[in-house]
């Protein structure tokens, strides 16, 4: 089966490949007056994830991170197109930083699916022919960088040539000791995480290796996550999962306490829970930071301390992440 295949870049025939089965999710995730069938934010999701749909218990929240609607279309004031202050932080083409000895590199556009909530939905990516000149000459430039993080778009969508040639540019540098890859990957794409599967086992023998996975239901993860996360713990990486809340998908106390067992069965930690990032488009998705901070306490209450993951909000201009207390 080739790419093509693989995703969904129309509407109708994602639709018709959920079928009958999940016509009364749909309407409850989008009324047909509410589906946005031309977003400006195209619509893009893996085939993949549409069986994860089609198996969910609670397949309307899925539904809600994937499908255009007309409320992305509302102006609301303080909603941006730049919420985290990504430009201003920009320090080339392709390297973004915010926090102290610690530079994030915007690898690709490319993404596994187009969720709704996007924070960089608006954001101007650059078309980077050769990221790992780029990375290179700027850390040439920076030795006081420890960590790199990977981010974009997805940097497992790269090509297993062009992720080779960024990992090595960076390994150049004998001050990174920490790479980092941000990734929604296990739960959209695991096919696509599987074909760097030779690079990811030999990179934990020259850094310190952490992967952040992108899951924000428990209805996402599956057998081939799991095998995806146990191959890397085995192999030596550090495990972390950050969710963002979000109105009709994940808030309330019964799917963040599922989540967060779900992940740790899996052998990942919750680490964070993201506050929505203003970003235009998104605001149909907010949570009430009292409500958040509820929920946090009610899991709490179930959960070892553990797996209860920080409840913050980035703030541009911010050094680290806000906690919300």
């Amino acid at each position: 089966m080739d790419d093509a295949e693989k995703v969904f870049t129309q509407i109708p025939e994602f639709l018709e490949y959920l079928g009958t089965g999940c016509a009364e999710a749909i309407a409850n995730a989008a009324t047909p007056d509410k589906l946005d069938l031309s977003p400006k934010f195209p619509f893009l999701c893996s085939k993949h994830y549409a069986n994860l749909i089609k198996k969910a218990s609670e397949p309307e929240a899925l539904l809600r991170e994937i499908l255009p609607t007309r409320d992305e279309l509302a102006n609301v004031p303080g909603f941006v197109d730049d919420p985290v202050g990504d430009l201003p932080a920009g320090k080339a083409d392709c390297v973004i930083q915010k926090y102290d000895r610690r530079a994030l590199i915007v690898s690709t556009a490319t993404c596994g699916a187009r969720c709704r909530f996007c924070f960089r939905k608006n954001y101007p990516f650059q078309s980077n022919p050769d990221v790992a000149k780029q990375v290179s000459d700027w850390l040439d430039t920076h030795s006081d960088i420890w960590e790199v993080i990977l981010s974009g778009g997805d940097p497992l969508t790269l090509s297993p040539g062009k992720f080779r040639d960024l990992v090595e540019a960076i390994a150049m540098h004998g001050s990174v000791t920490t790479l980092r890859i941000h990734t929604r990957l296990p739960v959209m794409r695991p096919d696509l995480v599987m074909q760097h599967f030779e690079l990811l086992r030999e990179l934990s023998a020259r850094f310190e290796c952490v992967l952040v996975s992108h899951v924000d239901h428990p209805d996402e993860l599956d057998e081939e996550s799991q095998v995806i996360f146990g191959q890397l713990k085995f192999s030596g990486w550090t495990l972390l999962n950050q969710s963002v809340l979000l109105k009709g998908v994940n808030d309330n106390a019964s799917t963040l306490e599922k989540l967060s067992r779900r992940l740790f069965e899996q052998g990942v930690l919750p680490y964070y829970l993201h506050q929505l990032d203003h970003a235009n488009g998104v605001a149909h998705f907010e949570v009430s930071d009292e409500t958040a901070k509820e929920l946090v306490e009610q899991i709490r209450t179930r959960l070892p301390g553990y797996l209860v993951p920080k409840l913050v909000r980035e703030i541009a201009g911010e050094k680290s992440k806000t906690p919300i207390l």
